[in-house]
């Protein structure tokens, strides 16, 4: 599996606004998962009140929204796991090949996620459009569903937009211009 030896911030104006792009999306993400937890816990308690006929009961619509935001907190959270190298690999001949070989892999990979990447974004794109056309609503709450595809687009964007830059940051490690960024394999 790759590891960097420090996961640092990028160099470079571009590189810098992409990281922050990242950090920031994966926060917002992080905020979802606590709306996530926050949800779960005030609905447990609801039911577990109802049960003991003390009150309330689970919050309305609770698996909707869940469903929704923990969508979104994956789509948020993958521009960051792109740009630091979180994704896992498995490198099985990295010991043979030296440093240029991983360089050449990483590559490769980088390659292969942002097409993973734009594949994902064109077809949530198109989804989200279907759902916004047809006014398709939750069940219980009746939140259109089109809103947790236009929340997850942004990070699907900015997921292709941060594969992007890893290809070109893995020439710039190959080439030797961002040597300081490239991995370590151990």
């Amino acid at each position: 599996m790759s590891e960097t030896s420090e996961i640092g911030r990028e160099t470079g104006r571009f590189g810098r606004i992409v990281d922050a792009l990242g950090s920031g999306l994966a926060f917002v993400g992080g905020l979802f998962l606590l709306f996530i937890v926050a949800l779960t816990c005030v609905s447990i308690a609801g039911r577990t009140l109802l049960t003991l006929d003390l009150c309330c009961g689970p919050v309305p619509g609770d698996v909707e929204m869940i469903e929704i935001a923990s969508a979104v907190a994956v789509f948020l959270f993958l521009p960051f796991c792109q740009l630091k190298r979180g994704h896992v690999t498995v490198d099985i001949f990295s010991g043979f090949l030296g440093r240029r070989g991983v360089l050449l892999t990483d590559l490769v990979g980088n390659v292969l996620m942002t097409a993973a990447a734009v594949v994902i974004f064109w077809r949530l794109e198109l989804g989200f459009q279907d759902k916004l056309r047809s006014g398709e609503t939750t069940f219980i709450l009746a939140i259109p569903l089109w809103w947790g595809y236009a929340m997850s687009l942004v990070g699907a964007a900015a997921f292709a937009l941060v594969s992007a830059y890893t290809v070109w940051r893995s020439i710039l490690e190959i080439s030797g211009g961002g040597a300081s960024a490239a991995p370590t394999h151990g």
